[in-house]
């Protein structure tokens, strides 16, 4: 994994989050201050892909913790209803 010293202030308030279709820590997490919207961007890449979330600076404030949790959840198979 690739860790700046900013990435390693986040990964010790927040924690490695997990790949959801390998199950493993993601490959690469980075981080960045968007000040124009006042939101905190992580990015992590596993697998060839790339995937975003954003924590705003009322989300960070008004949170006791903040933990990270799975990436790419929503790149596993979902089922299917079936039509009766």
């Amino acid at each position: 994994m690739n860790i700046s010293a900013q990435n390693k202030f986040d990964l010790a308030l927040h924690g490695v989050p997990l790949c959801a279709v390998c199950n493993k820590p993601v490959e690469r997490m980075e981080s960045l201050y968007n000040i124009n919207r006042y939101q905190k961007v992580f990015r992590v890449f596993c697998h060839g892909q790339t995937e975003d979330a954003f924590l705003s600076d009322m989300d960070i404030w008004d949170a006791d913790s903040i933990r990270m949790g799975q990436a790419f959840i929503d790149k596993l198979p979902q089922p299917q209803l079936e039509n009766k």
